[in-house]
């Protein structure tokens, strides 16, 4: 088919290659340039538009998917079918009806749990044991549209949400080319959502990765591994941040934030029925290290709180 790729971070890149191997991509729509890098003047494009431009491939960038002349413009590529990845917008009625094929978005998580911008995150947040991936016709409602097909995922123990969101970006990859593929033989089914086990996903905020001990080890190790790589967990000592990378649960009783041991490698915090063992850390100022390190660099006491 001759499509159109909608996408923008490089969690999309591997998506779109593997459609170019079955399909003509006849035009990528992606965000709009940024100002960045030392002094905030450097132009820096999205890893999508790199990618097509080193194949010649056409890009548009507007600022609103929504303005009739940027509709106008990608209805005259006359594309079959339309693919969605991490866009970044919105998409009007226009756009979702413009292709004959039909406009499919990949989301990463098993819908209708975790509709939103941050599926990955707030499954491991959330403690999920299984995630997945989704393919579904596009609706104006977010995260609403008919299933087409879905892949389920163990999430692995100690999995960051970076570490998972690669590799649900590979498998997507193979799930959205069978994807085209039932779209063009027009074989793709249209399976409704489940309106009663909705679940939504907001964008995180820094705020959220505020480690709050009473809440026990296991939350606090699902905050570590969710904002891994961004925001990045943390919590207060001696009034400054201290981020939190890696952690892992210990079956001990201690007081909630307190220092209860510094080992060689690690420190381990106190927080009700269990304790946490900091692994990696990194204060103000500083690289990251290990958190026994840490400790040692801040001359930490046992009976100290956090």
């Amino acid at each position: 088919m001759k499509i159109a790729f909608m996408g923008t971070p490089a969690l999309a890149v591997p998506c779109l290659e593997t459609l170019s191997l079955d399909h003509e991509i006849k035009v990528v729509i992606t965000q709009p340039d940024k100002l960045g890098g030392r002094g905030g003047k450097d132009i820096i494009s999205s890893p999508v538009k790199k990618w097509a431009l080193e194949r010649y491939i056409a890009v548009l960038q507007p600022e609103r998917a929504r303005n009739e002349s940027f509709v106008e413009e990608l209805r005259a590529f006359e594309v079959e079918a339309i693919a969605v990845v991490a866009y970044g917008q919105i998409l009007p009625n226009s756009i979702l009806e413009m292709a004959s094929k039909g406009c499919v978005n990949l989301h990463f998580s098993l819908l209708p749990r975790w509709r939103g911008a941050a599926p990955v995150q707030y499954a491991l947040w959330h403690g999920d044991k299984v995630t997945g991936v989704t393919t579904q016709w596009m609706a104006a409602k977010l995260d609403a549209g008919d299933i087409i097909q879905q892949l389920e995922v163990e999430v692995l123990p100690t999995e960051t949400s970076g570490e998972l969101l690669n590799r649900l970006t590979n498998i997507g990859a193979g799930v959205l080319r069978e994807t085209f593929a039932m779209l063009a033989s027009g074989t793709a089914p249209r399976v409704p959502q489940d309106e009663s086990n909705v679940t939504f996903c907001p964008q995180i905020q820094r705020e959220d990765a505020q480690i709050d001990w009473s809440k026990g080890a296991v939350q606090a190790n699902n905050t570590i591994r969710a904002m891994n790589p961004w925001p990045v967990a943390w919590c207060d000592y001696s009034g400054s941040p201290l981020k939190i990378f890696r952690a892992g649960v210990e079956p001990t009783h201690g007081k909630a934030g307190q220092i209860m041991a510094v080992e060689r490698d690690s420190v381990i915090i106190g927080a009700g029925e269990d304790s946490l063992r900091l692994l990696e850390v990194q204060a103000p100022g500083k690289a990251k290290m290990s958190a026994g390190d840490w400790a040692r660099g801040a001359r930490l006491n046992t009976g100290e709180m956090l």
